[in-house]
């Protein structure tokens, strides 16, 4: 095989067709005075909840937008509350006291909700857009293209300066790596091109300053097998921090060798949120840990959170694509490097391929503003 088909094969991934896919896009912007002064009609201060009314008005605007602009799925949101979406063959939107959480999926499931609390001035507006049908990578530029538009109407009626606008892309792709051991036929060809690319090759450019980030979050669940790996009395004091190093030192060697240098190994029943940031940083909040990581750094090395005297039901393994792992083709030879590590990892630890499963969620994210 020549050199050029060599290098075009490494960066080609095959998916199972099984696999689930999720866009979403976040629009934020400060609740500022002005805005505030603007609707002050609807604001009472003698009320238990001043700001309800006006919540209100301001969801009422952004879903009869959403209507005519046929976007299905949208939330409006102005309680200070970390968004997550998830695919789900069940619908579910929900809140805990930090996050507002969607779970559905794409095909089926479409939904408008508000989240606010009439009785607190939020610091910012979140808007939320969910994708829907069954081609969401394909779509997503003009799902992207569509949703800006909607924005740009919903800043111009209310009277937000369009600079003060931040729009975040999310999709996400999610499979068991382990999928054709369980008989799912087939798979999808993917080269994970950046989305700067994809978009441009549907006639859309991003601005010079968009932000980007890859990485990949995997499931990793912690049971009976796994957890017999290690002999421990569990009344003792860090009594699992012997199986959390068994995992942590498989899954971190197995990386090096297929030359990652970036992620993180967490086990103590906190959410992780990957974002880019000029230094790493692990910073835990409530129920978040927030993980920042450079994308220019090449070897930021493994960050590993677990409580030793706490057992969670799933261990989250997280590879962070650094620049140097962007080819002119895409993230693919990322993703195939994932893949392989993990395989190595699983059969350190004798995973069992056709009854276990080790969801792989890769991310793709860019961050910039509207005007």
């Amino acid at each position: 095989m020549s050199i050029s088909r060599t290098r075009n094969t490494q960066n080609k991934v095959y998916i199972p067709t099984s696999a689930r896919e999720n866009q979403y896009l976040m629009a934020k912007f400060p609740l500022t005075d002005q805005l505030l002064e603007k609707y002050s009609d609807l604001i009472d201060e003698n009320s238990t909840e001043p700001f309800a009314k006006f919540y209100q008005a301001l969801a009422t605007i952004f879903f009869k937008i959403n209507d005519e602009l046929t976007i299905d799925s949208s939330s409006f949101i102005a309680n200070d509350k970390f968004v997550r979406v998830r695919f789900s063959p069940e619908k579910l939107t929900t809140q805990t006291k930090q996050q507002v959480l969607s779970l559905y999926n794409p095909e089926y499931h479409t939904s408008q909700n508000s989240f606010f609390r009439g009785n607190l001035r939020a610091k910012k507006i979140t808007l939320v857009f969910l994708a829907n049908g069954t081609e969401i990578r394909v779509n997503a530029a003009n799902f992207n293209k569509k949703v800006k538009q909607a924005i740009s109407q919903f800043t111009d009626q209310i009277g937000v300066k369009k600079e003060t606008v931040r729009i975040f892309d999310h999709q996400h792709l999610t499979y068991d790596l382990f999928a054709k051991h369980k008989g799912v036929e087939g798979s999808q060809v993917h080269k994970f091109r950046s989305i700067t690319n994809r978009y441009l090759a549907d006639d859309q450019s991003l601005p010079a300053n968009t932000d980007a980030l890859t990485y990949a979050v995997v499931d990793f669940p912690l049971n009976r097998r796994i957890r017999s790996l290690i002999k421990n009395n569990d009344n003792e004091p860090g009594c699992y921090n012997a199986l959390y190093n068994l995992i942590a030192d498989a899954f971190i060697n197995s990386a090096k060798n297929q030359n990652l240098f970036n992620g993180a190994v967490i086990a103590n029943g906190l959410v992780p949120i990957v974002r880019k940031a000029e230094d790493e940083n692990v910073i835990a909040s409530g129920e978040l840990l927030m993980l920042g990581f450079n994308p220019s750094h090449s070897s930021c090395g493994y960050t590993c959170k677990w409580e030793s005297n706490k057992l969670v039901d799933t261990v989250q393994l997280i590879f962070v694509a650094s620049d140097q792992n962007k080819t002119s083709h895409g993230y693919g030879k990322f993703v195939n490097q994932i893949e392989l590590a993990l395989r190595d990892f699983a059969q350190h630890l004798d995973f069992v391929n056709d009854k276990e499963e080790m969801l792989v969620r890769l991310h793709q994210h860019i961050g910039f503003n509207l005007d």
